[in-house]
């Protein structure tokens, strides 16, 4: 897939046309499936993205762990006439896009200048930090935690230390063929990178395995050697090093951090 988000003249007018049923001639953003042959398909329309989107940031994760890739985008422009919801999509088993801005809390109409998806707190599943505020020095509003409720799905995390591939292992590849309850097989596939652009998300690999009861098979491919290591019986809602060449998996310990909320600030409950 390929996707690239709209930044033309869209303003609040026609977001608010979109909202309320219109169309307005403005520039959308575009989705475009790879057919696997060298060309592409635009799916824009179909995936339910045939949206205004604004973007100045964007990035993609994983906000319930059913191993489908979601979407969120920060509005910019610093003129006060896009002060637009920033969006949040998220993916339907690879069918389409569900907009969850609302339901998820995430529709602030601050300027999104930068988004990172990554699991802050340590506990599987990923959280969602926003860049916020615009480009003048006046307008300071601060940014946007989005701390991640948890679902019922499985998980794993991948750190991947690179040792003639660079160290934080840019552009390794991994699959995961994963055992769903149902004995159905089905594939993973990641790249380890910084995600979408105006963001930087985690380094590590944090994979969301939906309805997986099992790990069958790991496979990774270092980018500078080509090595490919392939690991089987990969334990689940663990945090795993692999280091290149080493053809072993580390289980990493890794405690669970707990944020204090708006709520319990204003409690005064206070750890010292």
């Amino acid at each position: 897939m390929a996707s690239f988000a709209g930044f033309g003249s869209s303003g609040l007018e026609d977001a608010v046309s979109e909202l309320l049923g219109g169309e307005p001639e403005t520039e959308y953003p575009r989705l475009y499936r790879n057919r696997g042959d060298g060309t592409f398909e635009d799916v824009t329309r179909a995936a339910g993205l045939w949206r205004v989107l604004q973007a100045m940031g964007a990035n993609h994760g994983d906000l319930d762990n059913d191993g489908f890739l979601d979407a969120y985008f920060g509005t910019g422009d610093p003129d006060f006439k896009t002060l637009i919801p920033n969006r949040m999509f998220r993916n339907d088993g690879g069918r389409r896009f569900q907009d969850v801005t609302t339901a998820g809390g995430f529709g602030n109409v601050q300027k999104g200048h930068g988004i990172a998806f990554g699991d802050m707190d340590n506990d599987g599943d990923q959280d969602v930090y926003a860049v916020l505020g615009g480009a003048y020095s006046g307008d300071v509003y601060p940014n946007a935690l989005f701390l991640n409720p948890g679902n019922e799905h499985l998980w794993i995390t991948l750190r991947l230390r690179g040792t003639s591939t660079n160290r934080m292992a840019i552009g390794a590849r991994v699959r995961l063929v994963v055992v769903d309850q149902d004995g159905a097989k089905r594939e993973i596939h990641r790249v380890v990178g910084t995600g979408g652009s105006f963001g930087s998300s985690s380094l590590q690999l944090e994979i969301g395995l939906g309805a997986a009861v099992a790990i069958e098979r790991l496979e990774v491919l270092w980018p500078v050697t080509e090595l490919r290591e392939t690991f089987d019986e990969v334990p689940l809602d663990r945090v795993l090093k692999v280091v290149e060449g080493l053809g072993a998996l580390e289980v990493v310990e890794s405690t669970p951090i707990r944020f204090p909320t708006e709520a319990s600030a204003e409690h005064g409950h206070h750890h010292r």
